[in-house]
C-alpha cells in the first residue's frame, strides 16, 4: 500500500465561510456519524483525489482520475435521496477518451453561477500536457452534458494545470505544475488565465500571467490559485524560495492592460514552519491568508495563518496554528480545509489515524485569543476501500462534511464518497 503526495497533479480548493477570529464554544455532544453514500467501480469512475464542489440542491460533483468508460477518467455528481434513509444517486456526466478531450483528471471542480462546471486534466492528445475543459447541463432534465475543451496545453505555455478560479467576467485563473521555463529541469511551473471571447460557445483567450524562474520567488505550483481583493492571486509553490522548500505568493494585475502582473513572496517556509505546500491557501477577512503544509516540528504537517502587513511594504506575519503530531506520514491531505462560522476548521490527514489510512480531524479554536488551537480526530479510516481521504472535505447543509477516499492498492484503484454528521 502506498501513500502519493501527487506534487504536481492533486490539487484541490481550500474554503471558508468565515475567518473572523471567534471563540470556540460549541461542543460535540456525540460520536460523530459517519456514512459511506458511494463506493465507485471501473465504468462509474476509480480514484476520486480531487475532492468535491456542492452545486444547488446539495448535488456532489466531482472527478475520478481513472475509469469511466474509457479508463480515463470521469465527472460524476451525486444526486442526495428524496427521503431519509435512501441511496444518492450516481450519475456519469462525462467519460474521458485520453484523445483530444484530456484524460486524467486530478483537480477539484469549479462551478459557475449558471451551472457550468470547469476542471482541468492532466493529460491530452497531442502533448499530454493537460487541458482546461467545462461541461454544460443539459436543456433540459435527462439529457446529455456537453464537453468541450477550453485550451491544451503544451510546453513554454505550461504542463499540469491543477484546479482552477473563476475571475470577474467569468475569466479562469490558474496554474501548472511544469512547463514555463527557468532553471527546473521540466520547467517551473507558470500561472496562466483563461478568458471567453465573444458569443457563448467562441474561443477562449489563454495568456501566462507569470512564469516561475525556481529562484526565490518559487517553482512549481501544485494547487490552484485564490481571488483576493481588487483581483489579486494568492497560492502556493512546492519548491523554491529563500529556502528551497516553497513559498506563498501574490500576482498582483497590472494598472494597465496588457502590462505585466507583479509576483511578491509573501512567505518562503523554512521547514519548521511547514514546507513544500501543495494546496492553494485560503482568504480570510482583512485578506489573512490560511494553508496548510508538509513539515513541521514534528515532520507531520503544519496549519497556518499568514496576515498581513499594517503598512504597505512591511512583512507578512506567519503564525503556525497547529502542527501534526506523532503516527506515519500524518499529512494534511492536499484537499479543502474548511472553517465553519464558528471558527472550527475541519479537514482531513492522508493517512494517519488507528489504521494509519487517515483521518478527518476537527481544530478548535483558543477559547481566548492568543492561546492554543486543538486538534481533535472525528473519523478514523480503517478499510482499503475507504481510506486516504486526499481530497479533503467541504460542508454541506446542515454543517454535515463530505470527502472521498482514494486508494491504489497493487494494480488497482478504488475510492468511495462519505458524509460525516456532527
Amino acid at each position: 500500500m502506498a501513500v502519493h503526495r501527487h506534487a504536481l497533479t492533486i490539487a484541490g480548493a481550500l474554503f471558508t465561510a468565515l475567518l473572523t477570529y471567534t471563540p470556540y464554544s460549541a461542543g460535540y455532544d456525540s460520536s460523530p456519524s459517519f456514512a459511506t453514500i458511494y463506493n465507485f467501480t471501473s465504468t462509474n469512475g476509480q480514484y476520486p483525489a480531487g475532492g468535491l464542489a456542492i452545486g444547488g440542491g446539495g448535488v456532489l460533483y466531482g472527478t475520478t482520475a481513472y475509469g469511466g468508460t474509457y479508463g480515463f477518467g470521469a465527472v460524476f455528481s451525486l444526486t442526495p435521496p428524496a427521503a431519509p434513509g435512501a441511496s444518492w444517486t450516481e450519475n456519469v456526466l462525462y467519460s474521458f477518451q485520453g484523445g483530444a478531450d484530456g484524460g486524467l483528471p486530478y483537480a477539484a471542480l469549479a462551478i459557475s453561477a449558471g451551472g457550468t462546471l470547469y476542471g482541468t486534466t492532466s493529460g491530452s492528445e497531442p502533448s499530454n500536457a493537460g487541458t482546461v475543459f467545462s461541461l454544460t447541463p443539459p436543456a433540459s432534465a435527462g439529457g446529455a452534458w456537453t464537453e468541450k475543451v477550453l485550451h491544451a496545453f503544451a510546453g513554454a505555455g505550461g504542463v499540469g494545470p491543477s484546479s482552477l478560479a473563476i475571475g470577474r467576467d467569468g475569466v479562469l485563473y490558474g496554474t501548472t505544475g511544469g512547463g514555463g521555463g527557468g532553471v527546473c529541469s521540466l520547467g517551473c511551473g507558470t500561472v496562466f488565465s483563461l478568458a471567453p471571447l465573444g458569443s457563448p460557445g467562441g474561443a477562449w483567450t489563454p495568456a501566462v500571467v507569470y512564469t516561475f524562474t525556481g529562484g526565490a520567488d518559487g517553482s512549481n505550483p501544485a494547487a490552484g490559485v485564490v481571488i483576493g481583493n481588487d483581483g489579486v492571486l494568492y497560492g502556493t509553490t512546492i519548491g523554491g524560495g529563500a529556502n528551497t522548500v516553497g513559498t506563498v505568493f501574490s500576482l498582483t494585475p497590472p494598472a494597465t492592460t496588457g502590462s505585466a502582473w507583479t509576483e511578491a513572496v509573501l512567505h518562503s517556509f523554512d521547514g519548521i514552519d511547514g514546507e513544500n505546500p501543495d494546496t492553494p491557501v485560503v482568504i480570510g477577512v482583512g485578506e489573512v491568508l490560511y494553508g496548510v503544509a508538509f513539515g513541521g516540528i514534528a515532520g507531520g504537517g503544519t496549519i497556518f495563518s499568514l496576515a498581513p502587513p499594517e503598512f504597505q511594504g512591511g512583512v507578512w506575519s506567519m503564525t503556525v496554528l497547529h502542527n501534526f503530531q506523532g503516527g506515519i506520514l500524518v499529512y494534511p491531505a492536499p484537499g479543502p480545509v474548511v472553517l465553519s462560522p464558528s471558527g472550527v476548521l475541519y479537514g482531513t490527514t492522508q493517512s494517519g489515524g488507528s489504521a494509519q489510512h487517515g483521518t478527518v480531524f476537527a481544530l478548535k479554536p483558543p477559547a481566548s485569543s492568543g492561546g492554543s488551537w486543538t486538534e481533535v480526530p472525528l473519523h478514523a479510516f480503517g478499510q482499503f476501500g475507504e481510506a486516504y481521504p486526499l481530497g479533503g472535505v467541504v460542508v454541506g447543509s446542515g454543517g454535515v462534511l463530505y470527502g472521498t477516499t482514494s486508494v491504489y492498492y497493487g494494480a488497482s484503484y478504488t475510492g468511495s464518497v462519505f458524509s460525516l454528521t456532527l
